[in-house]
């Protein structure tokens, strides 16, 4: 029975893949040191936590897939088979519910919890949100997708998941109401430092220095060229409504983009997306108020909050692109991986060789 849960709940955008990859590396190692880290199919606890809210991976009218509860209480049982201490990632944490926080809480049956967001300030999140949620297929422009959040902040008619996920205050109030604000940490991410969130990691999982560090072989994730947004929100524009979210996921999320953006290095003079000026006044203020409702929440913080205040980005306004290069283009089509076949259904694959092979014997005839 787990003793001890340290639970890193998020949010989104602000280094999680990274971190969460070196949880899985290193998860063989963290048992024997009585730090069970769950495998539920994947480096993250993703699966697990769409279980216990019962969400839709995908497109719910078109092939999406709807989590059951069963990967959630299995990922139950191999929290409360923990030797000592357990530890749990996924930024979806952080979408949950008042509700869906209850039950948490209660399913984990732990009385020493301790609950970890990592944050980078509001301004830098806003245009890596964006190309996440290119690479699951809205088709709008970023300008349009910026009104869409920032017209009326806290309501996003495009994209509802964003302001669930960032009204950071808000989202921190809640767990902290659950589970003590003493029992509510945020470790303020520094782009300065990029070893700084292992560090932190390492400190409070009381693992020695460098045990927790970056992996070479984990998926890069790098933001987009504005060439490549451009050819992205094409092909959703282009993607076929009679073709399903598994064909989406398996050919372009998985396939095309997750190659450029993991295996193609950009020329260093790349044309990088630009935020409008309107855009960036807006997400300031939004990140003040939710700064100081932050502070007032009497949470414990490790980094620099007001650090908020200067962050920068690339501003100005997108040129239009009617044209990409042909080798860019060239590269996205190349983009093949085994593990990509492995994903496409067995009936699928049956198909195509059973007419490869009745072309075979034809010309053999």
């Amino acid at each position: 029975m787990a003793k001890k849960i340290i639970v890193h709940a998020g949010f989104h955008k602000t280094g999680t893949t990274a971190i969460q990859s070196s949880f899985f590396a290193a998860r063989n190692e963290l048992n024997k040191l009585g730090i069970t880290y769950p495998d539920v199919g994947g480096k993250a606890h993703h699966k697990a936590i769409y279980s216990l809210m019962a969400k839709t991976w995908g497109w719910e009218d078109r092939g999406g897939v709807l989590a059951t509860d069963k990967k959630w209480k299995g990922f139950i049982k191999q929290i409360k088979k923990a030797k000592s201490t357990a530890l749990i990632s996924s930024e979806f944490l952080c979408e949950l519910n008042e509700e869906q926080i209850i039950r948490f809480k209660k399913d984990l049956d732990c009385a020493d919890i301790k609950i970890y967001f990592t944050l980078r300030p509001l301004l830098k999140i806003i245009p890596s949100a964006y190309q996440q949620h290119l690479k699951i297929g809205i088709k709008s422009s970023y300008e349009k997708w910026l009104h869409s959040i920032l017209d009326e902040p806290g309501v996003s008619t495009i994209t509802p998941s964003f302001w669930v996920r960032h009204m950071h205050a808000d989202v921190l109030a809640k767990w902290a109401k659950h589970f003590g604000k003493e029992n509510v940490i945020i470790i303020v991410v520094d782009e300065k430092q990029p070893d700084f969130m292992y560090q932190e990691f390492n400190n409070l999982l009381s693992l020695k220095p460098g045990f927790l560090k970056p992996q070479l072989d984990q998926d890069s994730n790098r933001s987009l060229t504005l060439d490549e947004i451009t050819l992205l929100n094409t092909i959703n524009k282009k993607f076929s409504k009679k073709r399903s979210w598994h064909d989406y996921e398996t050919f372009i999320r998985n396939g095309s983009i997750k190659y450029l953006t993991n295996k193609v290095v950009p020329e260093p003079d790349a044309t990088r997306l630009l935020t409008p000026q309107w855009a960036v006044d807006i997400a300031k203020n939004v990140s003040k108020k939710n700064v100081e409702e932050i502070k007032a929440l009497g949470i414990k913080i490790i980094g620099d909050l007001d650090s908020f205040e200067s962050a920068q980005i690339p501003i100005g306004e997108n040129p239009e692109i009617t044209m990409i290069p042909v080798d860019l283009a060239a590269k996205a089509l190349v983009a093949m991986d085994l593990r990509v076949v492995e994903k496409l259904p067995t009936r699928y694959v049956a198909k195509v060789l059973w007419k490869m092979i009745k072309r075979d014997i034809r010309k053999k005839l």
